[in-house]
């Protein structure tokens, strides 16, 4: 049984089995994990397992969950090692970290602090002028060959990160780098990840296997100074530090210096390297600090292109799951209009992105009967596609000639609210269509309410008979009838029509659509569709699509 290995900002890590179905994470101390952390919402996320494999989701958190820095929208399958950062508390799933660090808040550690360089002063160009005169008037040799071993060292590293590789092993690749070229007994380089941004070790060297067991504390004060100010700092002597006076390992260890920089990539600072020195009789000089720094800003311009890299691979990925997915959600759609001896029926649906959560549907329910779908799933994207999919089998699975419409609404909405997040829910108007009695039945769960237009003119709603599918266990529906006659118009639509805006931030209106409707009722039910898609496209030229719209028509023409 796999474990999820806990480390908290401050405190000792912790590792929790998983034995039970769903694990839930959050602040609240009714979670099966608590987490004291001002950025974890009250119940945040669930670990469960799906199809023999562990699954993590987002509960709709505020700072939401990031997987290997990246923030998860759906459930993702974990895998061993993979790291989950729920405000400030790194969880990594199935494996232990061997060396932990902790950040420490005292401030007297700064006190330690002899040397800080600004960025700029040594990242920028010398000035040649300068320098010619300089070399002039005294000739330091000694610094001659160490700014040409920096030189060196700056180029051979640079070549070594020229080609492409992976994240995680560009980042273990700059740390071997540095290590081979700045002798060090430990280094972490970090990484600013989540919401709200912090630094999160994500390469940890530990060349003194004496320390392979022992937490690296870093001090918050320093990391202040490199991040806040741009500077690349130098502490010696850190025994003086109170913070190590009761620490008896530690002094032993007898600690010389430390450096701290940040990884800038020439835009931002996205991280910070932290190297110290135990074992070894030299400490680190001003000139070891340049380098680190030098060697950090290559580094850091590395890692932001390959962060670059995976992105776009990402978004091709993503765009070609989109692309399948769209085509499999426009093949739940229906494919054609159904045709009807006394009836006109057509529909149209146009998501918002490629894929949505709107849906509608005919369905034969025998020779005389037919059930009309249109339904709106909370949310767009990929999210509400999914569980639009899922009530269209659902629906489909129900749907049949021995069928009961109030129980079957009844069904579905147990069936949405088990399966779904509790945020999610779905306006669903399904009605079925009786070509010999021309009566239609209908159930209406929170949906707009659609339009009966009759052959003078008047306009009547079928309002809702019930809850949103979803939103409560048990809800029952009342079934309602209405009978179409000769030249009656009944419009399906869903509130992405009249919530349509301009550039203007007007919107379209349902006062708008009734109006269009009673203008152009004596059209076929497919040009009537045609000419309501051309007046919104009309209206809101300019403006950006904001939520799916999908339209149903049905006209009783005999």
């Amino acid at each position: 049984m796999p474990n999820l290995f806990v480390y908290p900002k401050k405190g000792d890590f912790f590792r929790f089995p998983l034995r039970k179905e769903k694990i839930s994470i959050g602040r609240s101390p009714d979670n099966d994990i608590t987490v004291p952390d001002p950025f974890c919402s009250g119940q945040h996320g669930f670990i469960y397992p799906k199809n023999g494999e562990y699954v993590v989701r987002d509960n709709q958190s505020k700072n939401g969950i990031f997987l290997n820095g990246k923030k998860i929208q759906a459930e993702i399958e974990l895998q061993k090692g993979d790291e989950i950062l729920i405000g400030s508390t790194r969880i990594v799933f199935d494996k232990e970290i061997s060396t932990n660090v902790e950040l420490t808040d005292d401030p007297s550690t700064s006190s330690n602090v002899n040397t800080i360089m600004h960025l700029e002063d040594i990242l920028k160009k010398p000035d040649i002028s300068t320098t010619i005169k300089a070399t002039a008037k005294s000739l330091d040799l000694e610094k001659i060959k160490s700014e040409h071993k920096s030189l060196s060292v700056i180029s051979e590293v640079s070549k070594a990160l020229v080609l492409h590789m992976p994240l995680n092993e560009l980042l273990d690749r700059v740390m071997d780098l540095i290590s081979e070229n700045l002798p060090m007994d430990r280094g972490i380089l970090m990484l600013k990840e989540g919401n709200p941004a912090q630094l999160i070790p994500k390469v940890v060297r530990i060349n003194n296997k004496r320390l392979a067991n022992q937490r690296i504390q870093v001090s918050q004060s320093i990391i202040n100074m490199v991040v806040n100010k741009n500077s690349s700092v130098l502490t010696s002597d850190a025994q003086a530090d109170t913070r190590f006076k009761a620490k008896e390992s530690i002094i032993e260890s007898n600690i010389r210096s430390a450096m701290c920089v940040p990884l800038y990539n020439n835009k931002e600072i996205i991280g910070i390297i932290y190297s110290d020195r135990i074992s070894l009789l030299n400490q680190f000089n001003e000139e070891d600090l340049k380098l680190l720094t030098l060697l950090s800003n290559v580094a850091a311009v590395r890692i932001e292109n390959a962060k670059l890299y995976e992105q776009v691979i990402e978004k091709e990925r993503m765009e070609k799951e989109i692309g399948l997915a769209a085509q499999i959600q426009k093949d739940f759609l229906p494919k054609e209009n159904p045709e009807s001896e006394h009836f006109d029926i057509a529909g149209t649906n146009i998501p918002c992105y490629q894929v949505g959560g709107d849906y509608y549907d005919f369905i034969n329910i025998d020779s005389n009967r037919m059930g009309i779908v249109i339904a709106d799933v909370s949310g767009k994207g990929v999210s509400a596609s999914l569980n639009m999919a899922s009530l269209r089998a659902h629906l489909h699975s129900e749907a049949h000639s021995g069928y009961d419409i109030q129980k079957m609404a009844a069904k579905l909405n147990d069936f949405i609210h088990q399966s779904t997040a509790p945020n999610i829910f779905i306006t669903f108007f399904y009605c079925e269509l009786d070509k010999k009695s021309n009566e239609l039945k209908y159930v209406n769960a929170g949906h707009n309410p659609p339009l009966i237009l009759d052959k003078k003119g008047n306009a009547r709603r079928l309002e809702s008979s019930g809850l949103c599918l979803g939103m409560f266990p048990s809800t029952a529906y009342e079934v309602k009838k209405v009978k179409l006659g000769v030249g009656d118009t009944a419009l399906l639509f869903t509130d992405g029509i009249p919530d349509s805006r301009n550039k203007d931030n007007e919107d379209f209106t349902e006062e708008k659509l009734i109006k269009l409707l009673k203008k152009n009722s004596k059209l076929s039910a497919q040009k009537l569709l045609d000419k309501i898609c051309k007046e919104l496209d009309s209206f809101t030229a300019g403006a950006d699509q904001m939520d799916d719209m999908t339209i149903v028509i049905i006209k009783r023409t005999s």
